[in-house]
C-alpha cells in the first residue's frame, strides 16, 4: 500500500519551482535559450553565424595559421619577367621564309653521240638520227665496227620524187679527247626517180642534185662547247661525183648523148647537235650545195633539222 505525501512538502515544491523559472509554466524548457558564451575566452576567435560576414582578422590569428610577413612573402615568391604588350606586326617587314634547301643532283654525264661530226660511236656502239627539211628527208644509221670506224647506212628522199639508198664509213682520224675530232667520210648511194629524166623539168634531179649513181667522199670535223649539255659544232665538206645513166642532150643538133655522164659539186653542211640528254641532241643543218653544171643553178641552200641518239 504506497503512502500519500503529506500535504506540506508539496507545497513547498510548487513554491520553490515557480520561482526558479519565472514567467513558464512549470516544467516547460524556454523557447530560445540564451546561448552558452562560458566557452569563449579571450584572444580565441568566434565562428561566424550562418549569415554573418567573415572577420579576416580573426580567420589569420586562427591557432594554427603561419603568419607570414608582407616582405618575406613577396621575396618567397617567384619573379616573372614583363612580357611586353602584344603589337600586330607589319607583314611587309617580316622576313621572307626560306626555301628548302635543293636536292644534291648528280652532275649530268657528257652527250658523246655525234653522227654528223668526225666522232665515231665506238666499238659495239650505234647511234641513228632523223632529219627534215629542204630538199631533202633523211635517216641514218652508224654501228661501230672500231673505236675510230663507224659503218653508215641510211636513205635520203625527195619527199617521194627521189629515193635513194646510202653505205659508206667514217674514220676518226685525229681524235683531241672529249672536245674536238677530225676524220674522212665516203658514202656511196644509188637513187630512184620517180619520172625519168626526158619528161623530168626542175624536178627532183635539179633540186637534189642526185643523179642514178653517186658517190660522195669528204672531210668531217666537230667541236664540242663547254659544258656537258653544250653544242657540238660540226662541219662536213664533200666532192659529190654523180655517175647518170639516162643523160639527154640539151641542144639541138649535139648528136646522141653519151651512155654516162659525169658530173660533180661541192655539198658544203655546217650545224650543231645540241645535247638535251645523255645520249641524245638536236641536230640542226644549214649549207648547200655548190653546182658544177652548166644546165644547173650555182648554188642550191639546204636546211634540216633533226634528233639523234644513241643505244
Amino acid at each position: 500500500m504506497r503512502s500519500v505525501p503529506s500535504l506540506p512538502l508539496l507545497v513547498l515544491a510548487l513554491v520553490g519551482d515557480v520561482q526558479a523559472r519565472p514567467g513558464e509554466p512549470p516544467g516547460v524548457p524556454p523557447r530560445n535559450p540564451a546561448p552558452d558564451t562560458s566557452w569563449a575566452q579571450p584572444g580565441e576567435v568566434h565562428a561566424p553565424a550562418r549569415n554573418e560576414a567573415p572577420d579576416d582578422a580573426a580567420w589569420e590569428s586562427f591557432p594554427g595559421a603561419t603568419a607570414v610577413p608582407e616582405a618575406e612573402e613577396a621575396a618567397t615568391l617567384p619573379q616573372l619577367p614583363e612580357v611586353p604588350p602584344l603589337v600586330p606586326a607589319d607583314e611587309a617587314s617580316l622576313p621572307a621564309p626560306r626555301p628548302p634547301p635543293e636536292p644534291v643532283r648528280p652532275p649530268p654525264v657528257p652527250n658523246q653521240v655525234s653522227l654528223l661530226g668526225a666522232r665515231t660511236v665506238g666499238a659495239g656502239g650505234m647511234a641513228a638520227g632523223l632529219a627534215l627539211g629542204f630538199p631533202i628527208v633523211s635517216a641514218r644509221v652508224a654501228v661501230g665496227v672500231h673505236r675510230r670506224v663507224d659503218v653508215l647506212a641510211g636513205v635520203d628522199s625527195a619527199y617521194g620524187l627521189m629515193n635513194e639508198l646510202r653505205v659508206g664509213a667514217r674514220w676518226m682520224v685525229f681524235d683531241g679527247g672529249p672536245r674536238w675530232s677530225v676524220g674522212v667520210a665516203v658514202e656511196g648511194s644509188h637513187a630512184f626517180f620517180l619520172r625519168p629524166a626526158s619528161v623530168e623539168d626542175r624536178g627532183a634531179r635539179y633540186y637534189s642534185g642526185r643523179r642514178n649513181w653517186n658517190v660522195l667522199p669528204g672531210l668531217v670535223g666537230n667541236l664540242q662547247l663547254a659544258g656537258a649539255r653544250a653544242p657540238r659544232l660540226f662541219l662536213d665538206v664533200r666532192y659529190l661525183l654523180a655517175l647518170d645513166t639516162e643523160p639527154i642532150q640539151g641542144v639541138p643538133l649535139g648528136g646522141l648523148p653519151p651512155d654516162v655522164a659525169l658530173s660533180g659539186a661541192f655539198p658544203v653542211r655546217l650545224g650543231a647537235e645540241i645535247p638535251v640528254s645523255e645520249k641524245t641532241s638536236y641536230a640542226l643543218t644549214i649549207g648547200g650545195d655548190i653546182r658544177t653544171r652548166p644546165d644547173e643553178t650555182d648554188f642550191m641552200p639546204v636546211i634540216t633539222f633533226g634528233v639523234v641518239t644513241g643505244f
